[in-house]
């Protein structure tokens, strides 16, 4: 998949973080604007894109499912960290290393249960600095 391919890049927060797989590398750093963000990302092949804020994840996918006929999975995550009613959300903090040394990334659980069945799910996650 390619940035110019995706169809819901404008739903992303405008600045934020970018962690992103490509064929050759790994990248991970803030970003100010989504114009940067094009010129970095014009000439990759992406496998999968996170672009995230505190508030809310937009999140590519390059797939071969049959399910998703274009290739892409796109969605946008924006639930609360304290939600209401049957759902949970556990947060998880992890240390980071490299250039990013001392700083922590919160991968946020949304987990879901179920009464009937004494089951608990995750059932979604997003990313937040």
């Amino acid at each position: 998949m390619r940035w110019q391919e995706l169809k819901r890049k404008a739903e992303a927060p405008e600045r934020g973080w970018i962690l992103a797989y490509t064929r050759e590398a790994v990248c991970f750093h803030p970003y100010e604007s989504q114009e940067e963000l094009e010129q970095e990302l014009a000439d990759q092949e992406l496998l999968e894109l996170h672009l995230f804020d505190q508030e809310k994840e937009y999140r590519s996918l390059s797939t071969r499912s049959r399910r998703f006929p274009g290739g892409v999975v796109e969605t946008v995550e924006n639930f609360a960290e304290q939600p209401s009613g049957e759902a949970f959300v556990y947060a998880e903090q992890v240390l980071l290393s490299g250039e990013w040394e001392g700083r922590t990334i919160t991968i946020l659980n949304h987990i879901s249960y179920e009464e009937a069945n004494g089951m608990a799910a995750i059932d979604n996650y997003r990313l937040k600095m």
